[in-house]
């Protein structure tokens, strides 16, 4: 009979320390964190408690990354001359960012007159896939209708892919399916600007 006792004794005992180890462990936020960060081995609790963390932010994370409407995905630059043919063609890079993310880069220029009808970017897709390129209006989220430019894709051989139509009131937008580790080239013409300087912003989403 005592020795059933010594037994729940035993039992009962362990018991309270589990629980005042786990009370300990829900105390004030800074200190659990402090705690879960340091002692995620020393005890079966906090062990339990930093797999749980650690499953919430994997989660937490996975959700901001489809975010694609984060404003530290862009990158905007500003073209410099001479650009005006394909072989000074502007480098220029889309942002880096995790593979579940999209990215823009943004391209301000002006073309139209004599000396400076066109511009010509290049840049190298980090992932395969469809991007978009397109002329901005007062935001890039879509392209613009306008017969003033048009724009161009171009491969690494420097044959044409897609453009839009020349000379006529459409979309200024294309979607192509590009192959990462490729060089592209984005041409912007001001085919139909006249004289007057045609100032533009080119946006390309990956």
């Amino acid at each position: 009979m005592s020795k059933c006792n010594g037994f729940r004794k035993t039992v009962c005992l362990t018991a309270m320390v589990g629980l005042l180890t786990l009370l300990a462990g829900c105390g004030d936020d800074g200190n659990k964190k402090a705690k879960n960060e340091n002692n995620c081995l020393d005890n079966p609790v906090y062990f339990f408690l930093c797999v749980v963390t650690a499953s919430d932010d994997s989660s937490s994370t996975s959700s901001k990354a489809g975010d694609s409407s984060a404003a530290a995905n862009q990158t905007v630059v500003g073209e410099y001359e001479p650009n005006n043919v394909l072989n000074n063609a502007n480098i220029v890079s889309l942002p880096l960012v995790n593979t579940n993310v999209s990215s823009r880069l943004q391209l301000k220029g002006s073309v139209g007159d004599s000396n400076d009808a066109a511009d010509f970017f290049i840049f190298t897709p980090s992932r395969s896939g469809n991007h978009t390129i397109l002329l901005c209006g007062e935001t890039c989220e879509s392209g613009i209708e306008d017969d003033s430019a048009y724009i161009m894709i171009y491969d690494q051989n420097q044959t044409t892919i897609a453009a839009t139509p020349i000379g006529t009131v459409a979309s200024q937008e294309i979607t192509a399916e590009l192959t990462a580790g490729f060089a592209y080239y984005v041409e912007i013409n001001g085919y139909n600007a006249g004289a007057a300087n045609y100032d533009y912003r080119l946006a390309v989403l990956d």
